[in-house]
């Protein structure tokens, strides 16, 4: 159905879909129903770019229509952020931190935290959105 370089493509595609939610800033609509329609107009320009007839009517009727969207879609659960994706998030601001700011102290004072933090950190998450 799919010709092998274009493997990858679909599955980062599909991943990309899986994580957007509508309380994580990203590159998807701000509610549920516009990350579903997104997610679906991009897999099908995607296929239809590639010749993927085949590959769009198996991920539509398994995947992508109602019904089967909100079996694996984390926007589904729009309320709230599922608590795993939380975690993840967190351990990566973290990482951010430590490797990118902290890496020549052991235990920095707060004041150089809170520096680091305000002057350094919060510039790169505000391009971000």
């Amino acid at each position: 159905y799919c010709a092998i370089q274009l493997h990858e493509s679909v599955i980062v595609l599909i991943e990309h879909h899986f994580c957007a939610h509508p309380l994580i800033p990203g590159y998807s609509h701000p509610s549920t129903a516009g990350i579903r329609q997104w997610a679906v107009r991009q897999i099908y320009t995607f296929c239809k770019e590639n010749d993927l007839c085949k590959v769009w009517a198996y991920l539509w009727e398994n995947w992508y229509q109602c019904g089967q969207w909100e079996l694996w879609a984390q926007a589904a659960a729009s309320i709230k952020v599922p608590s795993l994706k939380t975690t993840m998030i967190m351990e990566s601001h973290w990482r951010q931190i430590k490797v990118d700011y902290l890496y020549h102290f052991l235990k920095p004072h707060i004041d150089l935290l809170s520096w680091i933090l305000v002057a350094k950190l919060s510039p790169s998450y505000f391009k971000k959105l």
